[in-house]
């Protein structure tokens, strides 16, 4: 007798959020995903066998693992602004001095 069984990895996209990225810094677009991997048998899909939840940043193409908590609603739709440049004050000349105050 012959089985066929394998497995199948299909992604919902649950919404998209604006984010700032952790990855390249960008504020833009984040898709939030549900990955599951089904078992299937002859083709057809029987069992769920995991779910992770991914946040893939659309100017990158970074994907990172969220909690069931954050992809369904905990995510907030603003994160914390990028780090401030540096003050001109701080800067140094290219010699590598530090400038006379």
């Amino acid at each position: 007798m012959l089985l066929i069984f394998g497995t199948r990895s299909v992604e919902d996209l649950l919404r998209v959020v604006v984010l700032v990225c952790g990855f390249c810094g960008v504020r833009d677009e984040q898709r939030v995903l549900r990955s599951r991997t089904r078992l299937a048998l002859f083709f057809v899909p029987l069992l769920t066998i995991s779910t992770r939840y991914l946040l893939e940043c659309a100017n990158c193409g970074t994907v990172s693992s969220l909690s069931k908590e954050e992809a369904e609603g905990g995510l907030a739709e603003q994160s914390a602004p990028p780090s401030q440049p540096a003050r001109p004050q701080d800067a140094r000349p290219d010699d590598g001095r530090p400038r006379d105050a």
